[in-house]
């Protein structure tokens, strides 16, 4: 049987729409002291990281991502938990999820 690749990438978005509706009404300094929040988006960001990790290369190519960042950030929030920087993750969360979503969102329109 056939993998349909189109459940990660539909999944990358499920993940992260969740993780921004999760931060819709943060500031960030709200979002950077409250911890159940940022372990509830974390866990969002690997499991993006997760599916990006099953893509075949020839999707990944067609979708302009940095795609070795987005896994790398899943292993090495699994592996080195405690040195992730939470602004960073704000910022991924405010820039990099909607593009991500606007970018696997036209893939998978064509």
């Amino acid at each position: 049987m056939e993998k349909d690749n189109n459940i990660y990438l539909k999944n990358i978005i499920d993940k992260a729409q969740e993780a921004i509706e999760y931060c819709e009404n943060y500031t960030a300094e709200s979002f950077l002291s409250d911890e159940k929040t940022q372990s509830a988006v974390i866990l969002k960001l690997i499991v993006i990281g997760e599916e990006a990790k099953k893509l075949p290369e020839e999707i990944k190519n067609n979708i302009n991502l940095p795609w070795k960042m987005i896994i790398g950030f899943r292993n090495m929030a699994v592996h080195e938990y405690f040195n992730i920087e939470m602004s960073q993750i704000w910022e991924t969360i405010k820039n990099d999820l909607p593009v991500l979503i606007k970018e696997i969102q036209a893939y998978l329109a064509k």
